[in-house]
């Protein structure tokens, strides 16, 4: 048996509106490619679901300091300045997991946990 713990990393969004869908899909495809080709990324998933686009997403690291150098990337910081612009609500949870094989219904019940950040725009 392991002591390994892989850091997870799971996001909610509610698009605001059909007017911005493209621009907010053209950044969610440059970051998952940069996630994708990260040093330490392990697993990158995104869903869209309705109502009106909710999508999720879900990344597996290897350690904090992989995941933290994905976050400073120029890809990463572009969309997250923009989602004020583009989300109606949106939740971001952390957690870990001792195998790097995590699904939406784990993901699901992390961002429905009292751990979970929450952030409604103005």
């Amino acid at each position: 048996m392991t002591d390994r713990q892989y850091v997870c990393v799971a996001t909610r969004l509610r698009v605001r509106g059909p007017r911005v869908l493209p621009s907010f899909l053209a950044a969610s495809a440059r970051v998952r490619g940069v996630a994708r080709s990260s040093s330490g990324n392990v697993r990158t998933r995104l869903l869209g679901m309705p109502p009106f686009p909710v999508y999720f997403t879900l990344t597996v690291w290897e350690s904090h300091d992989a995941m933290r150098a994905f976050v400073l990337t120029a890809e990463h910081r572009q969309a997250i300045a923009m989602m004020e612009a583009v989300a109606r609500a949106g939740t971001f949870v952390e957690f870990t997991s001792p195998t790097p094989k995590v699904g939406w219904r784990t993901a699901m019940r992390h961002l429905r946990s009292t751990a979970a950040v929450r952030h409604q725009p103005a």
